[in-house]
């Protein structure tokens, strides 16, 4: 028996390629957008080391009959106090503001699959509620997880040692710390798993079907148990992809790395030498900065562009094995179609729909049945329109 997975690979790529050709700037700056909080980016910078300025930079010695060397504790009062509260409630509050816009985000990258087009501010405006939910339960699930984790060790902790943890000996800890490796490593497994299938295949049965996660979850539950050979497959093929993209995005990484800082080099080198050379060091310090930072800024909007054929592609793989298990969460059939009949390609080779030609099922404006598992289209929202109508929002913005 031949498996979805097996095949959708190549499907994936095909419809890849015609949804990204010919190469539209403004539609791949979009995508950078919506990679940037659906966590597309996959980017690591390492920390950056510790620098002192002001002079000195040589240990203070203590002075003889003070060996403890001055004191530089600062005195925690009630201003310092508010001061970290404060920065604390700024950064939760951002994560958490990012977090539901990346949850909104989610599907929004699916409806760009889907319409074949990307609408920033329409997607916000549409999915926002569902992108709350979304956040609601990746939260919930997140913090069942770590009850569930701190709960098992806990307990094998106060069988062993009693309670409080602050009694336990050596022994009691050693054995807590030794059974957290696996405690974490099948928690990690274990959720990763959920919240991946709850990204790739319940995201769109929400979309499909307009339904809530936990409705949309027992809706693709008689899915997943009916074919679980295919999302096993899915499952171990998603996994060797993950790590071929990784690979790719690295290497692609570096080659961008290296490819723009050589004109930095070239400009600043000499720049900062001649500031310098005139005494000027505090400006060569203000340009080495600004060079700096536009430099991270060109690799981080680089990165994002890198990532948006690769998740392009695992997203689409993943909806086209969803489709093919079950035809009614089916959110890609104008792609499905056009790739299937004719490798992916118009009649000028150029990919997309060609003028004139079927564009798969029908779909609402079309004048035709219409398709009875589209609920977000709205009156106004024709499917099958040209790329050059569809890139203005309903307000005429092409955001």
């Amino acid at each position: 028996m031949s498996l979805a997975a097996l095949n959708d690979i190549e499907d994936a790529i095909k419809a890849t390629k015609r949804f990204l050709t010919p190469v539209d700037r403004v539609r791949w700056f979009r995508l950078a957008v919506v990679l940037f909080f659906v966590g597309g980016a996959g980017l690591t910078f390492p920390g950056a080391p510790t620098t002192g300025f002001g002079g000195d930079t040589d240990p203070v010695e203590p002075t003889p009959g003070d060996p403890a060397g001055p004191d530089i504790t600062p005195e925690m009062t009630p201003e310092l106090v508010a001061l970290i509260l404060g920065i604390a409630a700024v950064g939760l509050a951002a994560f958490l503001l990012y977090s539901v816009v990346g949850a909104t985000m989610e599907f929004a990258f699916v409806a760009a699959l889907r319409d074949e087009e990307v609408r920033l501010r329409r997607s916000v405006r549409r999915y926002w509620r569902r992108g709350l939910r979304l956040f609601a339960f990746r939260l919930a699930v997140w913090v069942v997880a770590i009850a569930t984790a701190a709960a098992i060790l806990l307990g094998v902790g106060a069988s062993m040692g009693g309670w409080p943890p602050t009694v336990w000996g050596d022994g009691t800890i050693l054995t807590v710390v030794i059974l957290a490796i696996p405690v974490v490593g099948v928690g990690a497994l274990v959720l990763g798993t959920l919240l991946g299938f709850t990204t790739v295949f319940v995201v769109p049965v929400m979309l499909a079907e307009d339904r809530g996660v936990l409705s949309a979850w027992r809706r693709f539950w008689g899915t997943l148990t009916d074919e679980p050979l295919e999302f096993l497959a899915y499952l171990f093929l998603s996994f060797l992809l993950g790590i071929g993209v990784s690979m790719a995005v690295g290497f692609l990484l570096v080659l961008l790395l290296i490819a723009l800082a050589v004109p930095f080099l070239v400009v600043g080198a000499p720049l900062g030498f001649a500031l310098v050379t005139a005494g000027a060091g505090t400006a060569a310090a203000a340009v080495a900065l600004v060079l700096v930072l536009l430099y991270a800024l060109l690799v981080f909007v680089g990165a994002l562009l890198i990532q948006v054929p690769f998740q392009t592609f695992l997203r689409y793989y993943a909806l086209f094995v969803l489709g093919d298990a079950n035809p009614d969460f089916d959110v890609v059939p104008d792609a499905r179609a056009a790739i299937r009949a004719d490798g992916g390609a118009d009649d000028d080779g150029t990919g997309g729909t060609a003028a004139g030609g079927d564009d798969g099922p029908d779909r609402p404006g079309d004048g035709d049945a219409a398709d009875p598992n589209d609920r977000e289209s709205g009156g106004d929202d024709d499917w099958n329109v040209g790329r050059e109508d569809r890139d203005r929002d309903d307000d005429g913005d092409r955001w």
